[in-house]
């Protein structure tokens, strides 16, 4: 509902009760709406940033509405006063209040049922800025909604302190004319009627006189510029038609930021806290980073008040929280961003580790590899410096962020995580169980190396394949024992070939001279009733011999080198070759 204060009489405007609302239930409300307001511009509908904001909106007006009747404020160019108070949504020229001030609307009134009405207020508002020159105000949008909520009152904007120029008396009759030059144009100069070309020239003459202008007037002047000065002229009006606005308008932003005062500075980063994400949605990411990058350089520095420096690390804050980051791998995923180029590396660096949960999501689940190996270099990079965070994650319920975070301290090597990774061996999931092998084998302190050990024995077989891979690969000499435990019992009997080899493999790497005998026994000898041990077991004796290298392992591989089996032929060849290249 609308009212002009033209036109009083219709429309009246509620009023609150002597015990209106309280200056803080005001504030929140808002503080609320201007965050909305700007979640409309930068999120979609179904976006759940946004609808968290609509719903906390909602609430608000929900909660208002159970003690009050209504809620009305004036309205000038600097916000919303109510009871004395002023109110912001947004600051300067991109406030609602000033939307509201420019287009006439002087007083606002919110009702019962305004909370119903707020997608559609949002819509109004959103419209309204984005309009042009030609668009309906936001008066005439206001009047199609019919709002039953909200009820406002204008001025008629063409009759508000309009003046009406009023014309001069020279400028109404025309300049004064010697009545001489009169007579000799109706006369003649002969005395004769003049000629219909003669009236033509004077009229002409006297219009000319009346506009203040003479033939003079149309020569071409002495200083004309020559064809050298066009060009040149051409070519700077060429560069200023393609030159770079927007950097343009970054870097002066930028230098009012470093050479303002604090209430400057708090708004040119209120600016920039929304351009960034604006420009991530464009897909300039170049801006971005470069806004990114200067700001970094400033908080190095003292140009910053201690106010405009607690902005601006709020504003780095943002930048890592899950909504921002997940937009931005879905730029890069669909292709709206460069996974390749450089300023996605300069982004990813300003990231904190907010960002961490995404990331690594992101990492396991994504198919670019680029992307992925980019990714891979930015959450090291920001683990470097936080660990503990990354420890964090280990206990999350999603075993995409559990796996990376685990890989992701596996490459740090960080030997505090060790216990936190060893705890996933006891997880049901075996993909876990595995990566947290991988990363125990990376980190490789003492509490990593006793989890490997009871990694042996895990009910999956990639898991324990990788855990006595990892032991070889470490020659960790305190698993020796396990290992030939392993090997003597019936799970070597039960087990595949590969994982035979590679449990073998790992006894010769951690084996001794004592350990040489029991494998020449494997290799070369026979049981009671003087058969030998199956071809597969007896092969992979002789490729663990050759991991040991020793002489009395070569002496073994010798007596085995011309076996009836053809298995156990190639692998004492094999363990024979790699003990000469050790060598």
């Amino acid at each position: 509902m609308s009212t002009s204060l033209d036109s009083p009489g219709e429309g009246a405007v509620l009023e609150e009760g002597p015990a209106g609302p309280s200056v803080a239930q005001v504030l929140d409300l808002f503080g609320l709406l201007e965050k909305t307001v700007r979640a409309h511009r930068l999120y979609q509908a179904n976006n759940p940033v946004y609808q968290g904001f609509l719903a906390a909106l909602c609430g608000a007006c929900t909660k208002l509405w159970a003690q009050y009747s209504s809620l009305r404020l004036l309205i000038d160019e600097d916000g919303f006063h109510w009871q004395e108070k002023t109110f912001t949504a947004g600051e300067g020229r991109d406030s609602l209040a000033f939307l509201f001030f420019k287009d006439g609307i002087r007083e606002i009134t919110f009702l019962p049922g305004f909370e119903d009405e707020v997608g559609e207020f949002l819509e109004v508002v959103h419209t309204a800025k984005q309009r042009d020159n030609q668009a309906d105000d936001l008066v005439t949008l206001l009047w199609e909604r019919e709002f039953a909520g909200l009820q406002y009152t204008y001025v008629d904007m063409l009759g508000d302190e309009l003046a009406l120029p009023e014309a001069e008396a020279e400028q109404a009759h025309g300049p004064n004319l010697d009545p001489a030059q009169i007579d000799a144009a109706v006369q003649g100069i002969d005395g004769e009627p003049p000629r219909p070309s003669e009236l033509r020239a004077a009229e002409q003459a006297a219009e000319a006189q009346r506009a203040g202008l003479s033939r003079e007037d149309f020569e071409e002047t002495l200083y004309f510029l020559d064809e050298t000065e066009l060009a040149l002229l051409q070519r700077e009006v060429e560069l200023e038609w393609g030159r770079d606005l927007k950097s343009d308008v970054i870097d002066a932003l930028l230098d009012r930021l470093e050479d303002s005062g604090p209430g400057r500075q708090r708004a040119v980063l209120g600016i920039l806290r929304h351009l960034i994400p604006a420009f991530l949605t464009q897909g300039d990411l170049g801006s971005a980073s470069k806004i990114l990058v200067e700001l970094t350089g400033m908080l190095e520095g003292p140009a910053l008040a201690p106010e405009a420096r607690q902005e601006c690390h709020a504003l780095f804050y943002e930048l890592s929280e899950p909504a921002m980051v997940s937009q931005l791998v879905r730029g890069l995923e669909e292709g709206l961003l460069d996974p390749a180029g450089d300023e996605l590396g300069v982004f990813l660096r300003h990231l904190g580790p907010a960002a961490l949960e995404v990331l690594l999501r992101s990492i396991e689940t994504t198919d670019v590899a680029q992307l992925r190996k980019r990714l891979e270099t930015a959450v090291e990079g920001i683990a470097r410096n936080a660990p503990e965070p990354v420890v964090a994650l280990l206990g999350s319920e999603e075993p995409a962020i559990v796996a990376g975070a685990a890989r992701l301290l596996g490459r740090l090597g960080y030997a505090k995580g060790a216990e936190a990774v060893a705890n996933l061996l006891t997880r049901p999931d075996p993909a876990l169980r595995l990566s947290a092998v991988d990363a125990l084998v990376s980190i490789h302190s003492g509490p990593a190396l006793t989890a490997l050990q009871t990694a042996l024995e895990d009910d999956d077989r990639d898991v324990r394949v990788a855990a006595a891979r990892g032991l070889a690969r470490l020659r960790y000499q305190p698993a020796r024992a396990r290992l030939e435990e392993l090997i003597q019992g019936r799970l070597m009997r039960e087990a595949d070939l590969t994982e035979k080899i590679a449990f073998f493999e790992a006894y010769g790497s951690v084996g001794n001279a004592e350990s040489v005998g029991m494998l020449d026994k494997v290799l070369n000898g026979r049981n009671l009733l003087r058969q030998k041990q199956p071809p597969e077991l007896r092969a992979c004796a002789a490729l663990a011999l050759g991991r040991m290298g020793t002489p009395g392992a070569r002496t073994a591989l010798e007596r085995a080198r011309d076996d009836d089996q053809p298995m156990v032929r190639n692998a004492v060849a094999r363990a024979l070759r790699q003990e000469i290249a050790a060598q």
